[in-house]
């Protein structure tokens, strides 16, 4: 049922980016209201994707072991209400903030852009509470096996801002109202995420009601590993940030519209790989840890990495080749036109280059954090801040908005590399990751599913999109399974069985 909760999700994702780039095309209002998302979705991802389970879950597991459920009950409350009082105090600064630079800039023509952008932001910046306390919520659940809730609430999400583009704009109504009509349903969808959340932990025994108070041990020492946590799985998303700031400021107050679709339609194969397999190991993960398994947990770490490389390489190869049918069968309607096609399609394949790395990193990051090691990551996340912008500075003046995918694919790659290296040098893990003898059948598929879904659109000439798009993809996916059983049979194997206990 996760899974399948994950699966529409994205694809009503795609459905809702789909109408937005037809109502808006690539336009300033786009660009500005998908720069206000980034901070909210920042959030969401960090802490619902990230801290959450990097550093909350991991200490509920060690109070459980150590003092059984009351403690662990005791600590989540506690933990509760400190979380409660911080992002309110983060709200209120964040309008604060936003609203004194609005009124700095004045009504200088120059700034109007930039004025409307801060606007959005103060907007939807409250979307922050709910969703951090959803991710919050999922911590309790997923420890008691339970992901379905979680996984529930991007679905309430995107069928709120779907219905706010489908509803009918009143007669003279412009991109400003149907802006603000999205971002009323993106808070309502927060609060709907965040109720759906609570039979769950009902449910799973959990105490619902938060305690404030002054820290106690157990507390203090879980905020001291969730800062860390959340600094070091940060580089992917802050890459996003940077990359949506930079392409505004460098290109025009429309071009990270481009950025925003391309980082969209890479979500798919991220979600239902990446973040999906590291969801569901970080509960395994912290346990080993708990247990003091480093061997265990070595086995659990190469038992993820191998196969999320095998799948994340071979989908990045198959979204490259049939990137042009796909942006064109999914956006290119109304106000989004074949000019905006070529360039978001020459920006999602920059992109793709760093797919496996992002996923991969991922699950490094909570292999350094599971053995409580937080501070290597955050230093290298904290690092790749400086590169991601001189790669931008670098780049996009040279490649243009494409500039921006290249840059956060170098910076991935590097922060992979750097990731394992440690892993070894600190020697936080009795034996390595991956091996090299076993790179050439975990890349090898991939490779031949993307080979054969650009032959099968080549031979197709000048067929529409949606047949290349029928073909290609079955074709891409029969390679990539031939090779993989011949060459991964094992990792085939367990893929198979995961698939079929998840049905």
């Amino acid at each position: 049922m996760t899974s399948a909760w994950t699966l529409g999700s994205r694809l009503l994702g795609y459905l809702r980016d789909a109408l937005m780039a037809a109502a808006f095309g690539v336009t300033p209002v786009f660009g500005a209201l998908a720069l206000a998302w980034v901070v909210p979705n920042l959030f969401r991802r960090l802490f619902g994707e990230g801290a959450v389970g990097a550093a909350v879950q991991p200490a509920l597991a060690r109070a459980e072991s150590e003092g059984g459920p009351a403690a662990a009950h005791a600590l989540f409350a506690r933990f509760h209400g400190f979380l409660l009082i911080v992002l309110f105090a983060l709200v209120a600064v964040g309008e604060l903030l936003l609203g004194a630079w609005r009124e700095v800039l004045g009504g200088d023509a120059a700034h109007v852009e930039t004025r409307r952008t801060l606007l959005y932001s103060m907007v939807l910046l409250p979307y922050v509470v709910p969703i951090c306390l959803t991710a919050l919520l999922a911590a309790p659940q997923n420890l008691r096996g339970g992901f379905w809730r979680p996984a529930l609430g991007p679905v309430l999400l995107n069928l709120c801002w779907i219905a706010a583009l489908l509803w009918p704009l009143p007669p003279g109504a412009g991109d400003e109202t149907l802006a603000f009509r999205i971002m009323a349903a993106i808070l309502v969808g927060g609060v709907l995420q965040w109720a759906v959340q609570l039979p769950g932990v009902r449910g799973s025994g959990w105490p619902l009601r938060p305690v404030f108070g002054a820290p106690d041990p157990r507390l203090r020492a879980a905020l001291a590993t969730f800062l860390p946590a959340l600094l070091g799985l940060a580089a992917a998303q802050l890459a996003a940030v940077v990359d949506q700031v930079m392409v505004r400021w460098l290109v025009d107050p429309s071009a990270n519209a481009y950025t925003y679709l391309a980082n969209r339609l890479l979500h798919l194969p991220l979600a239902l790989i990446g973040v999906a397999a590291v969801t569901g190991a970080m509960p395994w993960l912290a346990r080993l840890a708990a247990a003091g398994d480093r061997a265990g947990l070595a086995r659990a770490v190469r038992r993820n990495a191998e196969p999320l490389l095998l799948l994340t390489v071979a989908a990045a190869a198959g979204l490259w080749a049939v990137a042009d049918p796909a942006v064109r069968v999914l956006f290119e309607r109304r106000r989004f036109t074949p000019d905006d096609t070529a360039v978001l399609v020459g920006t999602l394949r920059a992109y793709l280059f760093g797919l496996p790395a992002a996923a991969l990193a991922g699950l490094l990051v909570r292999a350094h954090q599971a053995s409580g090691h937080y501070a290597t990551p955050a230093r290298i996340a904290g690092a790749m801040l400086p590169l991601d912008v001189v790669a931008n500075l670098l780049l996009i003046p040279w490649l243009g908005v494409a500039g921006a995918g290249w840059a956060t694919s170098l910076v991935l790659t590097v922060q992979c590399l750097w990731l394992l290296r440690r892993l070894r040098t600190e020697d936080l893990l009795p034996e390595p990751v991956l091996r090299v003898r076993d790179l050439p059948t975990l890349l090898l598929p991939g490779f031949l599913a993307g080979g054969a879904a650009a032959l099968a659109l080549h031979l197709l000439g000048d067929a529409a999109p949606t047949l290349g798009l029928v073909v290609a993809i079955p074709v891409g996916l029969l390679a990539f399974a031939g090779a993989a059983w011949r060459l991964r049979g094992e990792d085939w194997s367990s893929l198979l069985a995961a698939l079929r206990r998840r049905g």
